[in-house]
């Protein structure tokens, strides 16, 4: 059975009575597990991060680096002095089939191309193979050595080599896959780049929305909103008159977004809550 947590939000009006409770579960619970080990880069032993591995046919090709210059602290760092061949930072997750995972993280590109991809196979009993293998390109002719001969640095365009920018991959897990593998890394150009606070966990949830009035107030209306986004995801449109309670379900709901409920009240007044009522996770 899987466990249901509620977050039941009381919100007070100027009378210091409970104007409306607002109750919101979520299956699976948020904030939902980061399955990612050492996913901010912050620990390890020597020069190498616990969790993560570099990987690459032509080791002379790279350089790597657990560095001090991160987003939020450390990062994983790598330079390809040629584009020969790629190399990779890379951990392996746990995952269970049948689901949709979402994987993402922030990186910063001073050269050359990256590749950001989750990827597994595995054999089926008919002998044939199923497997993901979800990617985010990213590349820019900073540092490439037509720069500056014959491109002035101001006239390309392409991320900002001291900026931190977000990817995000979503894959849905066949069975019977249990592992997936995240590689972070340079795509057989000369470059260097860095990578930091890496997630990855279950991608979608459901969420089941209850309100109710306190004794004497009633319900107009009912909206629901991710943070970051205009358009609704619910909206009840006008309420019953006299109406004290409203339920709805909300499927396929993205793990890493804060929902708002706006509710107005039948003398007008707007109440608002959010779930999960934390930060929005980086």
């Amino acid at each position: 059975m899987v466990e249901l947590a509620a977050l039941i939000l009381p919100l007070l009006a100027s009378s210091h009575a409970w104007s409306v409770e607002i109750q919101f579960t979520g299956n699976p619970p948020l904030p939902v597990a980061n399955l990612v080990r050492n996913p901010g880069i912050e620990s390890g032993l020597g020069a190498t991060p616990e969790g993560w591995s570099f990987a690459t046919a032509t080791p002379d090709n790279f350089e790597t680096g657990w560095r001090d210059d991160g987003r939020s602290g450390k990062c994983l760092w790598l330079k390809a002095k040629t584009g020969a061949m790629s190399g990779y930072w890379g951990q392996v997750v746990p995952v269970a089939p049948g689901k949709s995972y979402l994987f993402k993280g922030y990186y910063r590109l001073g050269g050359g191309k990256i590749l950001c991809y989750a990827h597994s196979s595995v054999a089926l009993p008919d002998g044939r193979k199923a497997g993901i293998d979800e990617r985010f390109y990213r590349g820019t002719m900073r540092g490439h050595w037509l720069v500056p001969v014959f491109l002035s640095p101001d006239s390309l365009g392409g991320p900002d080599p001291q900026q931190w920018y977000p990817f995000r991959l979503v894959a849905r897990i066949p069975d019977p896959m249990q592992a997936v593998a995240l590689s972070l890394g340079m795509y057989f150009t000369a470059g260097d780049s860095a990578f930091d606070d890496l997630w990855a966990g279950e991608a979608e949830t459901e969420l089941a929305l209850t309100v109710k009035a306190a004794e004497g107030e009633t319900l107009r209306r009912v909206v629901v909103t991710q943070v970051g986004s205009a358009k609704p995801v619910l909206d009840s449109q006008p309420l019953a008159a006299g109406s004290g309670a409203y339920e709805a379900k909300l499927e396929h709901q993205p793990t890493d977004a804060v929902h708002e409920v706006a509710v107005t009240l039948g003398n007008g007044e707007i109440v608002k809550a959010r779930y999960p009522d934390v930060q929005e996770a980086k």
